[in-house]
């Protein structure tokens, strides 16, 4: 079996495309965001970029948006391979607040 390496942490929005993290390996990647702590006024967009080798430059890969009260508040990227891997997510309406993810990488 193979072994899943687990990372965590925080951010609080600023209202400008904030990156919760750029991580750089060959491994698998899946990834979950929180936003439990949202109110009826907040939008979030959620960005993913991967790496196109060929061009040497990062390519969009996922651009949603969230608002408002979330009845299912653990909003789950599924799982890719990458070489460098990177998430965004931005404040787009409402008041910065604390988000917190899980990275899970094999």
């Amino acid at each position: 079996m193979a072994n899943i390496q687990f990372t965590n942490g925080t951010l609080t929005t600023t209202g400008g495309e904030d990156i919760l993290f750029d991580v750089v390996a060959d491994k698998y990647f899946s990834t979950w965001i929180f936003a439990h702590n949202m109110t009826s006024a907040e939008t979030l967009r959620i960005r993913g970029y991967i790496l196109d080798e060929n061009a040497n430059t990062m390519r969009l890969f996922i651009d949603e948006s969230i608002s408002g009260v979330q009845a299912s508040p653990g909003w789950y990227i599924h799982l890719l391979p990458a070489i460098e891997y990177r998430i965004t997510i931005t404040r787009t309406a409402g008041t910065d607040k604390v988000y917190t993810w899980l990275r899970a990488e094999i």
